[in-house]
């Protein structure tokens, strides 16, 4: 395989029109695909790439999870974005990708759609960063090194230095260690363990955040019981690892002043948006709403000050609603500092045809009174 000095890699097998597009994509923003066929030929092949700035995988074929297992555990490439190609974009297949710990999903067949993801990632692989020290951590304890892999990565991109925890010997001492400020436990350490080891914590005197990561059917049950010994959250375990850290700067922002007009919270659904006036939609995945905005995640955010329209369905809404806005922020892929969400852009909704804003507002209203409402009673 011919080396560059920026690579994109393609794994899987793509008909000729794709692998046209991704050729045409990866010129137009200086670097040379390096394609592999095979699943399990993309570990070989990374390590021969000089410095890739992506991987493209094909979701839908035999292989596809232990190729991003492979990725998120290997400490060189943890942190390379993947982006993946799939038959439909929906809301399963951006849960499954973000699940696997992949970025984005884009359609294998517009260049415009890949070369506006690929641009900010060529410029970021070119301009190199070093890490700064970080002095929050955030201990993470799980018996499935993939899961700690991926829950990692999502609280590493968010400014968190991060500490391993493979099994129940070493939670206790590292979840009072100097410099923690959120524990983040998968439930699947042992019946009862996270509510054993918390109270624990909480008789010696630790009053530090606690996020326990349970299967749906757990989180009930789990709220019940450990509710009463905040700050503590419950996340859903299907649900995008980048949920966590949302729930994890929501526990520590408790502790200081709530300036916000409204509240935002989790919700993840389908986003069809484009600048206003232009011809084709991106499709992205909503990542926290308020009654006056959103957050999109997408590795081709727009800029600051564009308008945007919006189609997509509400929270609690039985029909898609139509919405205009501005992009107020964007955030790029990568660690930052004091990061709180991935990589996307937010937007203030301003307009919507129809009664939609209303619809979009009343949806809004009713999904985060009945979180809300659930959140009081725990704490």
């Amino acid at each position: 395989m011919a080396q560059a000095d920026r690579s994109l890699v393609l794994v899987g097998t793509f008909r000729d029109e794709a692998v046209r597009c991704v050729r045409e994509a990866s010129a137009s923003v200086g670097c040379t695909p390096a394609i592999v066929t095979r699943h399990e030929e993309a570990a070989g092949a990374l390590a021969e790439v000089t410095d890739p700035i992506a991987v493209v995988v094909r979701m839908d074929a035999e292989g596809a999870a232990q190729t991003f297992a492979h990725i998120r555990g290997h400490a060189r490439l943890a942190h390379l974005p993947i982006l993946g190609v799939v038959a439909q974009r929906d809301d399963l297949a951006f849960t499954e990708l973000f699940s696997w710990g992949g970025d984005d999903i884009f359609a294998v067949d517009s260049v415009p759609s890949l070369a506006r993801r690929l641009r900010p990632l060529a410029a970021r692989a070119a301009t190199p960063t070093e890490p700064k020290p970080r002095e929050r951590s955030v201990v993470i304890a799980g018996t499935d090194a993939r899961w700690r892999s991926v829950m990692g990565r999502a609280i590493y991109q968010g400014g968190f230095a991060v500490r391993f925890v493979a099994g129940v010997e070493d939670l206790a001492k590292e979840a009072v260690a100097d410099g923690v400020h959120v524990v983040v436990v998968a439930d699947d350490l042992g019946d009862g363990f996270a509510e054993a080891a918390l109270k624990a914590t909480r008789a010696a005197g630790s009053t530090r955040a606690w996020i326990v990561v349970a299967p749906p059917k757990r989180m009930a049950a789990l709220s019940a019981s450990i509710g009463s010994l905040g700050p503590v959250s419950v996340a859903d375990g299907f649900a995008p690892p980048e949920n966590v850290l949302f729930l994890t700067n929501e526990l520590l922002s408790r502790r200081g002043v709530d300036k916000r007009a409204s509240p935002r919270v989790l919700y993840g659904s389908t986003v069809a948006f484009r600048a206003a006036g232009r011809d084709e939609d991106e499709i992205g995945f909503s990542y926290n709403v308020s009654a006056g905005g959103l957050y999109v995640r997408t590795l081709a955010p727009l800029d600051p000050g564009q308008e945007v329209w919006l189609d997509m369905w509400p929270p609690r809404s039985e029909r898609r609603v139509r919405l205009a806005g501005t992009v107020a922020w964007r955030r790029a892929f990568g660690p930052s500092e004091w990061a709180t969400v991935p990589a996307g852009f937010g937007v203030s909704v301003t307009d919507g045809l129809a009664g939609d804003l209303d619809r979009w507002r009343v949806g809004y209203q009713v999904f985060a009174d009945s979180l809300l409402g659930t959140a009081k009673k725990r704490t």
